[in-house]
């Protein structure tokens, strides 16, 4: 029973976290905080993505810089940015 529940789960997960992603034609402006959400689901949108799922990378009509800059922070933060090229490695 445990071993069906945490694939469950992560998949469960995975489709909640893609449901986020930005939509493909939409009036609606983005600005930082959605770039910055946007970069925090990329990895689960590129998933989506290749399972053929109609999910948007980015949103296509943002605030240009602000939006950038917060998807940018997004996905440093998502993906660990450089705090592992800042340890020195034990011998």
């Amino acid at each position: 029973m445990k071993k069906i529940i945490l694939p469950l789960a992560v998949i469960f997960c995975i489709l909640t976290i893609t449901s986020c992603a930005p939509e493909a034609v939409t009036t609606k402006e983005y600005g930082f905080f959605y770039g910055l959400l946007h970069g925090f689901i990329l990895p689960f949108a590129i998933i989506g993505k290749i399972f053929n799922l109609d999910i948007g990378i980015h949103a296509a009509n943002n605030t240009g810089f602000w939006y950038w800059l917060g998807y940018f922070i997004g996905f440093v933060i998502i993906t660990g940015g450089s705090g592992r090229a800042g340890r020195k490695k034990k011998s």
